[in-house]
């Protein structure tokens, strides 16, 4: 008597549970995301109830042991759920990106900072112009703004975030993004993502600094035979950081890099052409013959757990 009182209790325990849900609701207080949720869970009062009667007069306390397998495997579910939606390609929100750069700007700024999508940024084909698509997700918006200053330079920030924070399943999904940045403007690039492939081809551009932060993914990035001109000489261009994925460098021939390789926890030994580069102390890696080179540059690699590859760009 004593268990079936026990279980008598843990049910009204969850039918008091879901009516509360249910008022919330109705006035609004629980986000339609995490309603969406609950409502999809309750196949979970079967399995409560099934496990419940097996259990209750075979195992002391087996309607709480019923109550929390049954909340575990709602756990379960729902971000096995929520893992495959969000890892599905969506095309069901679309937004384009065209600015133009007045002629005396001298630096442009980028500024990009996205979700779960996939990057790709390279030279645009037009004079003066930025263009771009993102595609993905209803769960998503995209914000961009583009200002030009009085000092000759213009900060273009591009930033992807979700509509509510709590979407509901089936908005969910990855994006892609495509960014054509002009080639006659001196570029300073900032990049963060949380996770996708990440492609910066930036062949025929003139970048004077880089700095990529993605949490998980991997990024593959093409420097251009251009030397820098705002900074200092021996001065850090930027981070490439690759959080949890590899990172492929791809140089030019007529390039000279300084690398500087964050490796904390790896193994790993970066993957580069011995013949032309040099490994000092420190995780350093430099192009023999260094201050022989007209174009020079400095980067910082941060790549905790995956490989990193130096390749030659062309090669």
């Amino acid at each position: 008597m004593q268990v079936r009182r026990r279980t008598n209790f843990l049910w009204g325990l969850v039918l008091l549970a879901a009516a509360v849900v249910l008022l919330l609701r109705a006035l609004d207080v629980i986000p339609e995301g995490i309603f969406d949720i609950i409502a999809r869970a309750w196949p979970a009062l079967i399995i409560f109830a099934g496990i419940s009667i097996f259990l209750r007069e075979r195992v002391p306390y087996g309607g709480l042991f019923a109550l929390v397998l049954s909340l575990v495997l709602v756990a379960g579910v729902t971000v096995l759920a929520f893992n495959t939606r969000s890892g599905q390609q969506r095309d069901d929100y679309r937004e384009a990106i065209a600015e133009t750069v007045n002629p005396a700007v001298t630096l442009l700024r980028v500024r990009v900072g996205v979700l779960s999508t996939g990057v790709e940024l390279l030279r645009s084909l037009e004079s003066g112009r930025i263009t771009g698509t993102f595609t993905g997700s209803s769960a998503s918006q995209l914000q961009v703004d583009y200002v030009e200053a009085d000092d000759n330079t213009a900060t273009l920030t591009i930033t992807e975030s979700q509509r509510e924070p709590f979407p509901l399943l089936e908005t969910l999904g990855r994006g892609v993004f495509q960014l054509e940045l002009p080639a006659d403007v001196a570029l300073d690039v900032v990049f963060t993502g949380e996770s996708g492939e990440t492609v910066m081809n930036m062949d025929g551009l003139a970048l004077e600094r880089l700095n990529i932060d993605l949490q998980q993914g991997d990024v593959v990035v093409t420097l251009p035979a251009y030397n820098p001109l705002g900074s200092a000489e021996d001065a850090m261009l930027g981070t490439l950081a690759a959080r949890d994925g590899t990172l492929t460098l791809r140089i030019p021939e007529a390039v000279a890099a300084h690398l500087e390789v964050v490796r904390p926890g790896s193994g790993i030994p970066p993957s580069v052409d011995d013949i032309r580069y040099l490994r000092l102390e420190g995780g350093v890696l430099e192009t023999r013959n260094f201050d022989t080179f007209d174009m020079r540059v400095r980067y910082l690699l941060d790549v905790p757990h995956g490989p990193i590859v130096v390749t030659t760009a062309g090669g």
